[in-house]
């Protein structure tokens, strides 16, 4: 369709976008960052900062230490690194949100510097950290071993390695209902919306970074999973929360008009009345990786 013309939504008359360029997921992602950076530490509880705050303690970052953090995001793994290594440490963060960049260099320490850097092509010599961290980002990148190959690279003999990635498979029954009803819409949507590859939604699994860890050269990493989650009371505050749990859905439900999202929300909670006490009851799920650089 042309600019202008319409398309049918749930039954409702919506405006169609011109065609142009199809973004790529990577694309999707940033915007989806950049959106959602006011709000981010303190989406679903603060769960962010939770798990920030696990990957931080997990990493043990010692005091003097240089540490990397990919996908910095608003820099609350950062900061928790910047205390522990002291004075003498210094922490780099990297990510491609300038927005999400903006709210960590607010609250930043003296010691941390934070870069706008693709975490595939990362600008440091060989050998030059102690710790890399990479906090809830695999899944969001165009290919999660070249930017693991690269923390390799940049690690210093027996350098760490500490990472945390969404484990979807412990979605509730609530949560892949609401997924469904979004892919149902897709095809009506006035928008072409990317798909992540495959492989990214599986990366939580104990398998696949355990595999992916030792594909980038990494020895036989130490594992763990942190599951928590929480009932709301309705279809609103449902889709409200699942419209900040990723590039796709936030992209979806922002397409959306008052009265059309009106009218999901009524599909959603006539779906939801259908699970009973498992109505509008979400897990988020995260797998914590720790590994060496060989010796």
């Amino acid at each position: 369709m042309r600019g202008g013309a319409k398309g049918r939504i749930l039954g409702q008359d919506v405006p169609t976008l011109p065609h142009s360029k199809t973004p790529s997921y990577r694309d999707l992602a940033i915007a989806f960052f950049d959106s959602v950076a006011p709000e981010y530490d303190s989406w679903a509880g603060g769960l962010h900062a939770r798990v920030a705050g696990r990957l931080a303690e997990l990493a043990d970052p010692q005091p003097g230490q240089s540490v990397l953090d990919v996908g910095t995001g608003t820099g609350l793994v950062a900061l928790q690194l910047g205390r522990s290594v002291g004075r003498r440490g210094q922490v780099v963060g990297v990510d491609l949100s300038e927005k999400m960049l903006a709210v960590a260099r607010w609250r930043s320490l003296r010691n941390t510097r934070l870069l706008a850097m693709d975490a595939d092509r990362l600008v440091f010599r060989d050998a030059s950290f102690d710790l890399v961290t990479f906090g809830d980002v695999l899944g969001y990148l165009d290919d999660p071993l070249v930017s693991l190959e690269e923390a390799r690279r940049i690690l210093r003999p027996e350098g760490r390695i500490a990472i945390s990635v969404r484990r979807r498979s412990l979605n509730t029954e609530a949560q892949e209902v609401f997924y469904r009803l979004l892919d149902e819409l897709i095809p009506e949507l006035p928008l072409t919306i990317p798909l992540s590859h495959p492989d990214l939604e599986r990366l939580g699994e104990t398998e696949s970074i355990t595999e992916l860890l030792d594909t980038a050269g990494f020895g036989e990493p130490q594992l763990m999973t942190m599951v928590t989650g929480a009932r709301l009371e309705g279809p609103a505050s449902w889709v409200g929360l699942m419209r900040g749990a990723g590039p796709r859905p936030h992209a979806l439900i922002g397409t959306m008009g008052p009265a059309l999202r009106q009218q999901f929300e009524h599909f959603v909670g006539r779906e939801m009345a259908k699970l009973g006490e498992d109505a509008f009851h979400y897990h988020e799920a995260f797998t914590f990786a720790t590994a060496r650089a060989p010796g």
